[in-house]
């Protein structure tokens, strides 16, 4: 007996006559709504419903959304059947923001963060995945940077914290980086407590943090 499907795991998918990979996307999609891994499957042909095109920014097809997460082009069943099962999970949200970032869509994950201000919780685990893409990390710098001073940033300051602490000096480095951004007494406090850190070019960044949070103070 099937599970029932997780009401989340909703999918819109738009299509074209001219589209040689939309049957397949549509297929696979149809097999998993019929076995119960997706609650509801709305397909629009892109000509006959413009106005539904526009309003989801579909720009070429197969579009497909599954959850809050948009695709385009042709993915196979073990792909379709992933992110029916995970689009609504931190793994699966996390997954898709990283994959997007090795991309180079920070504007698009920017935007997405913007939307969903939970999902800064989950992007910040690239920090202490040392074996996160190079393009993410990076990627996750820029994004930190752009929320400076902001409220949704501040409220990184226990993840960044207990980062600090961390028993890898790359990881204690990044989350002091990071700390940098966030100017509160709080943030000095926990900068202040790493500049005795073991490993020397974990000092520098504290020193690095802590001129800059100086220097913003003062202005």
């Amino acid at each position: 007996m099937n599970s029932p499907a997780d009401k989340t795991n909703t999918a819109i998918l738009f299509t074209s006559k001219q589209c040689p990979h939309c049957p397949s996307v549509k297929r696979i999609l149809q097999e998993l709504k019929q076995s119960g891994k997706l609650a509801t499957l709305e397909i629009f042909d892109i000509a006959e419903h413009q106005q539904q095109a526009e309003q989801y920014h579909v720009r070429s097809v197969p579009w497909f959304r599954i959850g809050e997460l948009e695709f385009q082009g042709l993915h196979s069943a073990s792909e379709l059947e992933y992110w029916v099962t995970h689009a609504s999970t931190d793994e699966g949200i996390l997954t898709y923001l990283v994959d997007r970032l090795k991309e180079g869509k920070l504007r698009e994950v920017e935007k997405l963060i913007e939307q969903h201000p939970g999902w800064l919780n989950i992007i910040m685990q690239i920090i202490s995945d040392l074996d996160s893409p190079l393009q993410a990390r990076i990627g996750l710098g820029a994004i930190i940077e752009e929320l400076e001073g902001s409220e949704l940033l501040n409220k990184q300051f226990p993840t960044l914290e207990r980062l600090s602490q961390h028993r890898d000096h790359r990881i204690r480095g990044d989350a002091c980086h990071y700390l940098g951004f966030i100017n509160s007494p709080q943030s000095k406090e926990a900068l202040h407590r790493c500049l005795d850190d073991p490993n020397e070019e974990v000092r520098e960044i504290v020193q690095e943090s802590l001129q800059h949070l100086n220097e913003n103070h003062c202005h």
